[in-house]
């Protein structure tokens, strides 16, 4: 899709995007072909040509930064279909909602297909080199909640990638509330066993397991570790359904499935059994 994308041009906006796939400007390379023919007009769009170069380049780099600052905050979806691979999928759990007053608890992360697990007292402070590794983040909510408590806990730590948050995306296509409730009008369902969790119970389950209660960490990560998974399933559905809103003459473009899907629980058994032998 960013090779489509000419919103994060200066002053191209959606009816110029549009005009310009009208024409024959499908995507960069086409767009410089075409000026350099003269088939479109060159006065604003000339000036124009040294970005898109510059978008080629960066692309080709796997710098997602370079579209985030340039993209507008409803355009953020368009990173997912190049950068689904390297992107890190993050939720956190917390005691409470001040990013200053209360602890992040729980982290979990899934990159590269694989699941991870960080948690308050036993590995919390390797998440800061684990995500400087990925060059976006993706989450829900993240935006206003797990990235501010992230910064105010990791002061230091790489928190300015590119981030997709679903949240807003998902709004704009009608989708609208918490996660949980997102989830339920999508029909993605939950294992019986964290069926009722929520982030009060959440912080009930933290406690539980400070006074000594191995079960009820489990029962949190399982939770924390279902929202990472399902937010895949989030993505996918939310891109795909931007992608066709978003379609344009004489050219389609498809979303390759993010096909692995760990299973959080025999994950989990295996992190817990090495991390609290």
């Amino acid at each position: 899709m960013l090779e489509n994308t000419f919103v994060h041009l200066p002053g191209i906006g959606p009816r110029r995007e549009r005009w310009l796939w009208e024409h024959g400007c499908l995507d960069w390379h086409r767009f410089l072909a075409a000026l350099e023919a003269g088939e479109i007009g060159r006065g604003t769009f000339t000036t124009l040509s040294p970005i898109v170069s510059q978008s080629i380049a960066a692309l080709a780099a796997g710098d997602a930064g370079f579209f985030s600052a340039r993209l507008p905050g409803r355009e953020l979806w368009r990173l997912y279909p190049n950068f689904a691979r390297h992107a890190l999928f993050l939720d956190i759990e917390t005691t409470g909602l001040s990013a200053y007053g209360d602890e992040v608890t729980v982290i979990g992360a899934l990159g590269g297909g694989r699941l991870t697990l960080f948690v308050n007292g036993i590995n919390l402070d390797e998440f800061p080199a684990y995500v400087a590794q990925f060059p976006l983040l993706v989450t829900f909510n993240g935006s206003l909640f797990d990235v501010p408590f992230l910064r105010a806990r990791f002061p230091t730590a790489r928190l300015d990638q590119a981030h997709l948050d679903l949240r807003f995306a998902l709004a704009s296509l009608g989708y609208k509330g918490g996660l949980k409730a997102v989830e339920r009008q999508l029909g993605l369902a939950r294992a019986a066993e964290i069926q009722g969790v929520d982030g009060f119970e959440a912080v009930r389950l933290w406690h539980r397991y400070r006074r000594g209660n191995r079960a009820a960490l489990r029962k949190l990560a399982l939770y924390n570790l279902t929202d990472v998974v399902n937010l895949v399933d989030l993505a996918q559905i939310a891109v795909d359904r931007l992608v066709r809103r978003a379609c344009f003459p004489g050219t389609s473009i498809e979303l390759e499935p993010y096909r692995t899907r760990p299973l959080a629980a025999e994950y989990l058994d295996t992190w817990l059994a090495d991390h609290l032998a």
